[in-house]
């Protein structure tokens, strides 16, 4: 049963990269960016394409900075920074997330079996020893306070129930999804031909967020691959904000 939802999470993921790539072939993503300050942390969040055909985000609140590269199908990697001797990097692909921090290299694969919990273990302890970590996870907890929702700080949100999670806590992904749901899903229609960027996005993340629900619910709360529902729904709003942003009219300055 939890194979199995895993692996329906993972069509979801194929289906909205085969739904966004006509957007992204017809239209050309400028290079250009999209920024925002939220003053009261000290923080300044910034959007811009790239040549390679990612989103790049970065955000700079005081000495702690975040560098993330995202693409059509939801693949990511970002980088959490402060000063030379902090940093940690995570990065993620269907079926793998990969995390190196303080020296330690640990791959969470979904087929890795017994020794998944032992990966996530080393990740765990690494984080824990991260001020960067610690920094970067006070923030995104204050971004969901101020219930942040643009696309620049709900990129950061979403890295930070990420991080949360490989960080020993299991309930921030559903906490963010489940806010996401309650802001998005009273609203969402089924999407039809003509209907805007913003429809879509709500659309994907709302079914996202549904089912992420489903999917915790066949693992004992305890058990760390729990983990792997939380890496589909990742890869699958991650997907859905690259394609809001490749293809609505907010511009991007």
């Amino acid at each position: 049963m939890t194979r199995s939802t895993i692996g329906a999470m993972g069509l979801l993921v194929a289906a909205i990269v085969a739904a966004g790539n006509g957007t992204a072939d017809a239209q050309v993503i400028k290079r250009a960016r999209l920024a925002q300050a939220v003053p009261d942390l000290g923080l300044t969040i910034s959007v811009a394409s790239d040549n390679d055909g990612s989103l790049v985000l970065a955000a700079t609140a005081g000495d702690l900075t975040v560098h993330k590269r995202v693409f059509a199908d939801g693949t990511y990697a970002v980088r959490i920074r402060r000063g030379p001797a902090d940093e940690v990097v995570i990065s993620a692909a269907p079926g793998r997330t990969r995390v190196v921090a303080g020296g330690t290299v640990a791959d969470l694969r979904s087929d890795a079996g017994a020794s998944f919990e032992r990966h996530a273990r080393r990740v765990r302890e690494s984080m824990a020893r991260s001020e960067a970590i610690q920094r970067f996870r006070q923030l995104a907890a204050a971004l969901d306070d101020l219930d942040e929702a643009s696309p620049e700080a709900l990129g950061l949100r979403i890295t930070g129930a990420v991080v949360s999670e490989l960080a020993g806590d299991p309930g921030a992904a559903r906490r963010l999804s489940r806010a996401i749901l309650a802001r998005y899903g009273v609203r969402v229609r089924t999407v039809q031909t003509g209907s805007t960027c913003y429809d879509r996005y709500q659309a994907i993340v709302t079914t996202a967020a549904r089912q992420l629900d489903s999917c915790l619910g066949g693992f004992n709360p305890f058990n760390p691959m729990r983990n792997l529902c939380v890496f589909v729904w990742t890869l699958q709003v991650e997907s859905a904000w690259f394609q809001f942003l490749a293809c609505s009219s907010v511009p991007l300055r």
